[in-house]
């Protein structure tokens, strides 16, 4: 229990069951859209309406946030992508058994997968507005020569990027491992009945959670592009 929420348990091969799990929930959710988008037509079926649904809602959500849509175009693959499976990693560990057995856990318990999460997002947002804006206009915000303060301003926006990387992996992680540890402290102690107000808090959480990390990611990207473009 000393390491729960850290580093996931190994199951073969140095392969820990968060990441096992991580990886049966992401092609769990692209076969379900694959299956539920295959076959599209004019008079979309209930199958079809749901994944649109899910779909549209995101888009018209982003669409809000940023208040931009040629920039909703642009970041809604990975913010979408991100919602999705922050929910269904997290709503993982409401299944029975799930985090009270070691071996099968809760990809949202492993700070290495939301740190995943965060790194590959800001990685993304960067590759995005270094090809929208120029790699020159890109460094001119880190790497600036005309004076000693443009040039520590640059130092300061540089640890920033990685403080906030840092931040977004671990205010997700935090939310989420909490959590289930009171679902785990829950179901130990009290009957069956007593924890499903806890259960569907959790799935609030989980669906909160998600939702502000689309959000800030999504932000971000504008804050980066709009101020590089006219910067």
């Amino acid at each position: 229990m000393h390491a729960l929420g850290l580093i996931g348990e190994h199951l073969f091969f140095g392969i820990t069951n968060t990441y096992f799990i991580a990886t049966l929930c992401a092609a769990s959710i692209f076969i379900a859209f694959f299956l539920g988008l295959k076959n599209k037509s004019l008079i979309p079926s209930r199958v079809q309406n749901f994944f649109e649904w899910i779909i549209e809602s995101i888009f018209n959500f982003l669409d809000g946030v940023t208040g931009n849509r040629e920039r909703t175009t642009e970041i809604f693959p990975i913010c979408a992508t991100i919602f999705i499976y922050v929910i269904c990693s997290n709503l993982i560990e409401l299944i029975p058994g799930v985090g009270v057995f070691a071996p099968l856990r809760s990809p949202s318990s492993d700070l290495m997968f939301t740190f995943a999460i965060s790194i590959f997002s800001m990685l993304y947002i960067h590759t995005k507005a270094l090809s929208k804006i120029g790699v020159l206009s890109y460094l001119s915000k880190y790497i600036n020569f005309k004076s000693p303060i443009y040039f520590f301003i640059g130092i300061l926006e540089g640890i920033g990027e990685l403080t906030r990387t840092f931040s977004l992996g671990l205010r997700l992680f935090g939310n989420l491992f909490a959590g289930e540890m009171l679902l785990m402290v829950v179901s130990s102690l009290v009957a069956f009945l007593v924890p499903l107000p806890f259960l569907a808090l959790e799935v609030l959480v989980g669906f909160i959670q998600a939702l502000i990390f689309s959000s800030l990611i999504a932000i971000f990207y504008v804050v980066t592009v709009e101020v590089e473009e006219h910067g």
